[in-house]
C-alpha cells in the first residue's frame, strides 16, 4: 500500500521534499567529513568539541556545531511538514495497492 497524488504534487510538498533531502545529504556529509578533515586538538578557528562514537573528540567551527545539532531536529520538523502538506491536500491523495 502506498499513497500518491492524483495529478502533480503540490508545490508546497515539492519544496519541503527538496529541503528534507538536502538536509539529509548535508547531515550525512558532515557526519562523514568531520572525522576525516577536522583536528583532534583545538585551535583558534576550530573551538567547539564534538564527540563521536568510539570516544574520539573532534574540534569544529561553532556554526557547524549548531548546524549539526539543529539540523538533526530540523529533519523531524521537515518530516512533520511533509505529513501536514499531505493532510492539507488530502483530497488530491489516493491510495494505490
Amino acid at each position: 500500500m502506498r499513497w500518491q497524488f492524483k495529478g502533480e504534487a503540490p508545490v508546497s510538498f515539492k519544496v519541503v521534499m527538496v529541503l528534507f533531502f538536502a538536509n539529509l545529504i548535508a547531515q550525512l556529509g558532515t557526519a562523514f567529513a568531520i572525522p576525516r578533515w577536522l583536528p583532534t586538538t583545538p585551535d583558534a578557528v576550530h573551538s567547539s568539541p564534538i564527540r563521536f562514537r568510539g570516544g574520539a573528540v573532534y574540534f569544529i567551527r561553532p556554526w557547524l556545531e549548531k548546524y549539526f545539532e539543529y539540523g538533526f531536529w530540523a529533519h523531524f520538523v521537515l518530516l512533520a511538514l511533509l505529513f501536514l502538506s499531505m493532510w492539507l491536500h488530502r483530497d488530491e491523495v489516493e491510495r494505490v495497492s
